[in-house]
């Protein structure tokens, strides 16, 4: 396999992006934004959180607790992030959604293997392996 190509630069995409370059394979990261925009986003960084600085309980034996140890055992980039740039929410995981957003898009652009394209990807290459992670707001063009 020598490229991947990622549609989407949010939380799973940008995440899924950071584990395939740590194990060698090329990406091409397509994000729209700032070419096209959607309601809910204010910047063009990677991995806005648009509804909550929350990523859910911290606290042990939780389901949310679970994924994000699995996700620091495998190495997450969003989830080092999210450490790092944490903010005090009780027994949650929160962040500072703006430093958040800045540091994975910076981390992200700064990696050899990623390939940042800024722009909307309308179709699906069928000879490529390609990760769909647009979430709730794909474009209409790629909904299509």
């Amino acid at each position: 396999m020598n490229k991947v190509h990622i549609i989407g630069a949010g939380l799973a995409g940008s995440e899924a992006a950071w584990q395939c370059a740590r194990r060698g394979i090329q990406v091409e990261l397509f994000e729209m934004r700032p070419v096209r925009t959607t309601p809910a986003h204010q910047t063009a960084d990677f991995a806005e959180l648009v509804c909550s600085n929350s990523l859910k309980s911290d606290s042990e034996n939780t389901a949310p607790w679970l994924l994000k140890e699995e996700m620091r055992r495998a190495g997450s980039l969003l989830l080092a992030i999210a450490r790092q740039t944490s903010v005090p929410a009780g027994h949650a995981l929160a962040v500072d959604r703006a430093e958040f957003s800045r540091r994975v898009t910076e981390a992200i652009s700064g990696e050899p293997l990623i390939h940042v394209r800024r722009e909307e990807a309308a179709h699906i290459e069928a000879s490529r392996i390609t990760v769909i992670a647009t979430g709730p707001l794909t474009s209409d063009a790629l909904s299509q």
